[in-house]
């Protein structure tokens, strides 16, 4: 037999593509979670717009520790001082820019090069930037439970939440380990058995923090993972924290004249910008934001071996 039109061969072949891009695109697997900025244990202090300054104080002040005095019938008072600090934010910006050419979006059939799907990544992407300068001042805490080059085990986890709970740090807590941190503590949590319990994320949670870093609970204690978590080259550092250890501060920005905006979420705002000599858009994001440590004793770091 011969000259039977077929796929791949004789001239039949011309009719056909070596390969085929499909209409539609998959995105790469990676970590794009950000629901941990949502958790109650961080606080927010506000827009920083029309604060005349970058830098925000934060008064930290104890009004209700003193006990009263004992005095007798017609003694005379004495007035106590109160204590105080200041911890300090500082707002700062941070940006990302794609440029999109009109050639390649004209021949693009599967969605990936559209300006509207880019720039939602990039309100992703400023998300991610946020968790990351979250996970990066977790690792400055000054009180450490873990030893550098061992695994992470349950009692590291105790020795963590007794050190918050000796400081009167109030809850919620929250704690954001590295993927491999939260599998050996799991491990090792799930070879102690008897009373110990471990609530697994559920349908209720996921609702209430959505993502897929939320990992569940234990003793008032909210998990996440993010690969964001600092190592050092030798250990990992996650944290734990309670509310009024970590703060942050957004700055929205004002819509300027011949701004065209994608999309804007006051301290992230995504524009576009047209360069007609190049056939060429670019979209450009901003995005404003602080965070600092309120109170260090407000927060514990986790150190396991990488």
């Amino acid at each position: 037999m011969a000259n039977e039109l077929v796929y791949g061969a004789g001239a039949a072949a011309n009719l056909f593509d070596a390969a085929r891009t499909a209409a539609l695109f998959a995105e790469t697997i990676a970590d794009r979670d950000y629901s941990v900025w949502s958790h109650p244990a961080l606080m927010y202090f506000g827009d920083q717009a029309g604060g005349m300054s970058a830098v925000t104080n934060i008064p930290v002040v104890n009004l209700s520790d003193d006990e009263f005095a004992s005095l007798t019938e017609i003694q005379e008072m004495s007035p106590s001082d109160i204590t105080s600090a200041v911890a300090t934010i500082t707002v700062a910006r941070r940006g990302l820019e794609r440029d999109l050419g009109d050639f390649a979006a004209a021949l693009d059939g599967t969605g990936a090069l559209d300006e509207i799907a880019l720039a939602d990544g990039m309100i992703t992407g400023a998300n991610m930037t946020a968790i990351n300068l979250l996970v990066t001042l977790g690792a400055t805490f000054t009180t450490i439970a873990g030893a550098s080059g061992a695994t992470m085990t349950h009692a590291t986890m105790r020795t963590a939440l007794q050190n918050l709970r000796a400081a009167y740090v109030p809850g919620p807590y929250v704690s954001i380990l590295g993927p491999k941190q939260f599998n050996e503590w799991q491990t090792d949590f799930e070879s102690l058995g008897g009373a110990i319990q471990f609530k697994a994320s559920q349908a209720a949670e996921m609702a209430r923090l959505t993502g897929g870093s939320y990992m569940g609970s234990w003793d008032n204690i909210d998990f996440f993972t993010s690969s964001k978590v600092v190592t050092d080259g030798t250990d990992l550092n996650g944290c734990m924290f309670g509310r009024g250890a970590v703060g942050w501060k957004s700055l929205s920005v004002r819509p300027s004249l011949g701004r065209l905006t994608l999309m804007d979420m006051g301290w992230v705002v995504v524009e576009a910008e047209r360069q007609g000599k190049k056939a060429l858009s670019a979209l450009i994001g901003n995005m404003y934001v602080g965070l600092g440590k309120v109170q260090d004793a407000g927060g514990v770091r986790l150190r396991s071996v990488d």
